[in-house]
């Protein structure tokens, strides 16, 4: 008897309260005999509340979430119930917020039922984790306290009720409530629930209004030459949001450099254009038996056979589906591209690797290019450079660039310092330091870095279609806007087969110089 008390003493210890039934509870689950459908009743009923007097935060939050759950579809089904009696003479509302209302009723009862038994059977579990956690620490909660619980309850009271009523409201739309805050800013009465409404469940209220911009236009004078002309805006104008007046700044710093200095655009749009030129002559104006047959021993020599037996295939694949001519378009436009990349990445690479200074400015630069949309690369390149190939080249550049600059950087930060403390020993410059000991060491990374510049300009290539790119993206992107869905999965596979093809060929030949 003493020795099954001297067992059970910790389990009381810790659980306090109705200390026996966990005793009991905690011995099975070590000696894993506890039932796999065993259930804490008290838990189930108590749901977040028991978790909060327990003092076990995990199962609080998730009592409690699945509550808020349950009470967020009752709360909709009270919604839909009011605007269905609301638009009782709409027939084909009543019909869709009848409809809506029963799905968030059996939502709410599926819910608050599945959840209670997932929690009552979760409870026994997790409480023995805080007991093992409590065994070497007993800082960790133990017992049952009230202050816990009202601590939990002031989380419940800071979210609920909010959450609750924003969900048997309709929010107010963007307009109502800019036509709102101008009404106050002219001295109208609004009600209080509308202001409460536009401010807490509506958008994210608007703080600052902006006097209207001037418009600026750039009219040639007598002479022919450009001139900045600014017309005021009426007086009765009303402000602009901030959103409003940096987007119109945007613009008109894009119109000022495009007017007075677009013979730089123009001059970067011709290096591209010659430079895509030269390219594609290549590719595309070159016969096709001495183009593969030139594909082919560029992989036989770089990966082997079996690359070369697949590139083989995968160029069949495209010739034969008539995807050739376009097929060697995206070829050139990838080619342009990584070329760019490579050239401006790679110095770019070893400037990170070498400088803080450089690391401080070109971090959050590449953060941002890999960050923002795809599709976002165009606005800056249609802005400045119309629409077209080199446009689209940019584009591409942009996007597909940060790898190559991360990985050249990051395969000479790995270069180990007693090589590099050889070669300074044995009389190695700085320069002969970089171009005979870290970029040789580092080319497995540079090269990786070369393999997702390729990859990535291949997909950008295909968004670029959008903006007049061509290639195989303007077939996609055309047979989307005519609904021809096999047309489009062919070209897709097409795209995927070319992707494979420079991946396999790439990381072969990187294997085997390694």
């Amino acid at each position: 008897m003493s020795s099954d008390t001297d067992i059970r003493k910790p389990f009381l210890d810790f659980a306090g309260h109705n200390g026996s039934y966990y005793a009991d509870v905690f011995l099975k689950i070590q000696k894993a005999t506890l039932g796999r459908g065993h259930v804490n009743v008290t838990a189930m009923i108590g749901s977040f509340v028991w978790a909060a007097l327990r003092g076990n935060w995990g199962l609080f939050v998730i009592g409690f979430v699945i509550d808020l759950i349950t009470a967020v579809n009752l709360a909709l089904v009270y919604k839909y119930s009011n605007a269905a009696i609301e638009n009782a003479d709409k027939a084909y509302l009543v019909a869709r917020y009848e409809g809506w209302s029963q799905t968030h009723l059996i939502g709410a009862i599926v819910t608050f039922v599945l959840g209670r038994i997932l929690f009552g059977w979760l409870a026994d579990r997790f409480y023995a984790k805080q007991y093992e956690k409590w065994r070497t620490d007993h800082s960790v909660n133990n017992g049952v306290e009230m202050r816990r619980l009202v601590l939990g309850l002031l989380v419940v009271a800071l979210i609920a009720p909010l959450l609750l009523y924003r969900t048997t409201q309709f929010a107010p739309d963007e307009r109502t409530c800019i036509k709102q805050d101008r009404a106050l800013a002219e001295g109208e009465a609004v009600p209080f629930k509308d202001r409460f409404d536009c401010f807490v469940i509506g958008e994210f209220p608007t703080f600052i209004w902006i006097d209207r911009p001037d418009e600026i236009s750039y009219p040639r004078d007598d002479n022919g030459e450009r001139v900045i002309k600014r017309t005021a805006p009426s007086a009765d104008a009303p402000p602009v949001s901030l959103n409003t007046y940096v987007s119109q700044s945007i613009d008109d710093g894009i119109s000022y450099l495009t007017v007075f200095y677009g013979f730089l655009f123009d001059g970067i749009t011709n290096v591209l254009r010659g430079m895509l030129g030269a390219i594609t002559s290549v590719f595309v104006g070159t016969p096709w038996p001495i183009t593969m047959a030139v594909l082919l021993f560029v992989a036989y020599r770089a990966a082997g056979p079996r690359t070369a037996i697949f590139v083989g295939a995968s160029l069949a694949y495209l010739a034969l589906f008539g995807f050739w001519q376009t097929a060697m378009d995206t070829m050139s436009l990838v080619v342009a591209a990584s070329i760019i990349c490579v050239v401006f990445g790679l110095p770019l690479g070893i400037w990170v690797s070498k400088s803080r200074r450089g690391k401080a400015i070109i971090t959050p630069i590449l953060d941002v290019m890999q960050t923002i949309p795809s599709f976002v690369y165009l606005l800056p390149a249609i802005a400045f450079f119309s629409i077209g190939k080199p446009p689209g080249i940019l584009a591409t550049v942009i996007f597909a660039m940060p790898p190559m600059v991360r990985l050249t950087a990051l395969g000479i930060l790995q270069v180990p310092e007693n090589t590099k403390e050889a070669a300074l020993a044995f009389g190695a410059n700085p320069r002969q330091l970089l171009t005979k000991v870290e970029l040789p060491l580092a080319m497995p990374s540079i090269m990786t870095g070369i393999n997702q510049v390729v990859m990535m300009s291949l997909s950008m290539v295909v968004v670029a279609a959008l903006i007049g790119a061509g290639g195989m993206g303007y077939i996609v992107t055309e047979a989307l806007e005519n609904t021809e869905t096999g047309r489009g999965v062919l070209a897709g596979i097409g795209i995927a087969l070319l992707a494979m093809m420079i991946d396999r060929v790439v990381q072969k030949a990187n294997t085997q110089n390694q």
